[in-house]
């Protein structure tokens, strides 16, 4: 699960003439997966499989046939959380955005507990208005759904017809209904 987010603030200031400024929110996140037993630091830009592998929870996930051994990755739900402050007086601004610049791929986006909005195109721009919603300090989770268990239900759902096919050739070890999904093949 690829994680890159910006957080742009004021698209419009109060002041006609002020500036559009940004704050990123790269850096240092907390992961965890659904039932909580794991929860490990992670780096945003990057993914659960990188922050696993960097404190020795998984081998290299790209050696081998360890894509196939912690499969069990891609089927869990995670949860990345941080919290954050505003470097900058917030009430001159008239809109405050946020902005994933890419987000892999099927997400609830939660600001301060309010859910902002729902991703579920890994390869689109999403901009959320947080304008009434954001504070000096602001605690952000982005809730990822399983991509596999997204494309599946996806596929349950479609019932006008066929899409095929439903699944990869058995040889090429591969996910099932990946044509019900926006995501990269990695």
């Amino acid at each position: 699960m690829r994680l890159c987010l910006l957080l742009l603030l004021a698209l419009c200031g109060a002041d006609p003439t002020a500036a559009a400024r940004s704050h990123s929110l790269r850096g240092s996140w907390s992961i965890r997966n659904a039932n909580g037993s794991l929860e490990l630091p992670g780096e945003v830009p990057g993914c659960v499989h990188m922050a696993l592998f960097q404190r020795n929870l998984i081998q290299d996930p790209y050696y081998r046939f360890n894509d196939l051994n912690y499969r069990w990755i891609s089927l869990d739900n995670w949860t990345y959380s941080k919290e954050f402050q505003i470097p900058f007086d917030i009430s001159k601004w008239q809109k405050v955005h946020l902005i994933f610049e890419s987000i892999d791929t099927v997400s609830e986006v939660l600001l301060n507990n309010v859910l902002i909005g729902k991703t579920n195109n890994m390869f689109r721009r999403y901009t959320f208005d947080i304008t009434h919603v954001v504070k000096a300090l602001n605690s952000i989770e982005v809730r990822f759904q399983s991509p596999v268990s997204y494309a599946a239900q996806q596929s349950r759902a479609h019932t006008l017809y066929q899409v095929p096919p439903n699944c990869p050739p058995s040889v090429q070890e591969g996910e099932c209904h990946v044509n019900f999904i926006r995501k990269g093949a990695f």
